[in-house]
Formats: structure tokens, sequence, C-alpha cells
């Protein structure tokens, strides 16, 4: 069974209502009269309520952390602290996004099965969102990893009692075969990224940054992109809201395919490299939905290099004490560009700051090989 929608006004349409009854529990009449418009009424630092699966049920409770930065063209960036799991710092997969979508879902189609697939975040979400379910947790539900997976991530997710199976070497080919395996078996799969519900709740990031943040305060946004779910989320409420709010796509230089894309107006097919940004690494799915709204709500596309991937997750370690993964730095590498340029100065930017989930002997070559920023 597929959870899909085609035609890009259906999809942008989908996302608002989607977001609406996903937050309106939670910020009745903070949000004005469209997704995620009027004026926010949270201070700088203070916490903001989690995003609802259920009415009264919050799943998640992301905050802000100010971060420091010197050199020419200061800037204010923030970034998410939100996941239900045992890393702070991981918003690639914050309980709200599967959970959005499974605990949306009636049991009946539940108890038929779940599958999906992951590079290793969306999938640690899920098994936190089945075990918020009933049906879910009674349910067959299986998680498909490309080979080339974490086996950090891999050990955590059998840690946490989920059903893995390592199919490919690209998490394309992981995708496909999840989605083959659920039409045989009548279960239900759920993209990381190509499905309304998790881009809508990918999008209730914005929603928080917009109750939290003084109407026309945030000139910026910066979001890593792997299949394009969590910028598209983000960008179509703060578009709606803030059309004037610049959206940055920050990609890794040795897997950039959504970029790619973007420019040639399709889904293209294309290599990718080994990165640290493992979770945004690889190909996407032809007529993926995400392509759409990266065409229309992103105004500028970055990449970084590995080498100033690994500075930012040095240096957000040693100056503020907070552990990420390669996604996450390389949307801290895409704000160090844009600063040093000068192109920040006297704007307030959110950093969206998506994994902490990053393995052992990768954290120690980052802080043998990451230079610290001054």
């Amino acid at each position: 069974m597929r959870r899909m929608c085609s035609g890009s006004g259906v999809v942008e349409e989908t996302i608002k209502a989607k977001l609406r009854k996903a937050v309106t529990a939670r910020f009745r009449g903070k949000l004005g009269g469209g997704a995620g418009g009027g004026e926010g009424s949270g201070t700088e630092g203070e916490a903001g309520g989690g995003t609802r699966g259920t009415a009264g049920q919050s799943l998640i409770q992301p905050g802000w952390v100010k971060l420091r930065y010197t050199g020419d063209g200061c800037s204010i960036a923030w970034h998410t602290n939100a996941h239900p799991l045992s890393y702070p710092m991981a918003v690639a997969a914050p309980g709200s996004y599967p959970p959005d979508a499974i605990l949306s879902m009636p049991d009946e189609q539940i108890r038929q099965g779940l599958v999906t697939c992951s590079t290793g975040n969306h999938a640690l979400a899920f098994v936190y969102a089945c075990s918020r379910s009933a049906a879910a947790s009674q349910a067959h539900s299986t998680i498909y990893l490309p080979t080339t997976a974490s086996p950090a991530k891999v050990a955590k997710l059998r840690a946490e009692g989920g059903n893995v199976v390592q199919f490919g070497q690209d998490c394309v080919d992981a995708e496909r075969q999840a989605r083959s395996v659920a039409q045989q078996q009548g279960s239900t799969y759920i993209s990381p990224y190509n499905d309304w519900h998790i881009m809508a709740g990918q999008g209730s990031i914005a929603v928080e940054m917009l109750t939290q943040l003084p109407q026309g305060k945030l000139d910026v946004c910066i979001v890593p992109v792997g299949g394009g779910g969590l910028i598209a989320g983000i960008a179509a409420v703060l578009k709606a809201a803030h059309p004037g709010c610049m959206v940055v796509g920050a990609q890794p230089a040795a897997s950039d395919v959504m970029r790619q894309s973007v420019a040639a107006g399709s889904i293209v097919d294309v290599p990718s490299g080994e990165t640290l940004s493992d979770a945004t690494a690889g190909g996407i799915e032809e007529g993926a939905i995400t392509l759409q709204p990266c065409q229309q709500y992103v105004d500028t596309w970055l990449t970084v290099s590995e080498q100033e991937i690994a500075d930012a997750v040095n240096s957000l370690l040693q100056h503020h004490s907070k552990l990420v993964e390669g996604a996450a730095g390389c949307g801290l590498a895409a704000f160090r560009q844009l600063a040093q340029a000068g192109e920040l100065r006297g704007k307030q930017v959110a950093v969206v700051c998506c994994g902490g989930n990053i393995a052992v002997p990768v954290l120690q070559s980052v802080l043998q090989t990451g230079a610290v920023w001054p």
C-alpha cells in the first residue's frame, strides 16, 4: 500500500492541511490564518511544546540553543534539540515524523504490517513510533537499510528492537526493495521523505520556529538535504508565513543529488561518494514528491567539503559541548560559508542540526582531522 500523492498543488495544500491538523492542539491562536502564519509568542531560548501525533499527546519537546559564532558577518544561529531517543540533537529522526504518519493510520491498516527504509535516523524514529502505537507494537514491522549504512546506527536499531534487513549499496536500492516487499505483503510502506505525512511532520520544525521567534525576525534558514522531505516541509511553512525568509539547502559535495535534480528539473541518477553526512547521502526515488517544493521554496543551494563538515562537527563539540553527526555538520558548514562571505551580517539565522548518531570511530577521525573554528 502506497501513501503518496502527486501534483504540486495537491502536495502543497496537503502539507498545509496536515500541518494545521498536527499543530492546532498545541499552537491554537498562535499561527493566525495560514499554516505557520502569524506572530510567534515565544522568547529566545524558550523550549517550545512538542509536536502532536494525536491530540494532547506530546511526542517531542524541541528547544533552542543559541550558538556562538565569531568572525565577520556576526549573526545568530539556532539549532533544534529534539529527539525522543538517547541522543539529544538528532533532528533528522525526531519522533514526531514517523509517529505523525503511523499514529494517523487506522489500527486495521497498521496491523497489516509496516515497512520503511532509511540510512538510519528515520528508522530509529520508526522504531520509536511503533513502540508508541499499541497496534504497531503487535504488527510485523521491517526496516530496510543499504549495506553501506552506518554500523553504529544498525547496531542501535537492533538494540532498540528493530527488524533490520540490509539490501543494496545505495538507499534507492533499499527503497525499491522495501516498496516491493510491502506491496507483496499488503503492508504499508512509509518513505523517509517521499510521503506527505513525513514532510508535514518535518515541517512542524518551522512551526516551532515561528512560535518562538518574533514575526519577521527569521531571515535565513539553513537545512541539510538528502531526499528533500525535511527542507520541503520546513520551507513550505516558512514561505507561507514569511516569503522573504531565505531557505538554504546544504548538501555534501560528495552526494548532492537533490541539488543536481533541481538544476536538471527532474530526479537525476548520479553516483554518490562516501561522506561524513551519511544521513543525507545516496539517490532519490524517481518521481519523488519532494522535488517540486525544493524547486519552488529553496532559494539557494550550497555544497560543502568533507573537511568543512569535520570542522563544523568538531567546532560545535568544542565550543558548545554538543555532539552531532555529519548531516548536522553539513548545515553548520554551509552557515560558516555564508557567514565568512559576509552574507549573514545583521541577520538572524536558523540552522537545523539534524542527527546526533555518530559512530565512535568516525568521531575519533573527526577529532583528529577537524579544525576548530576560532
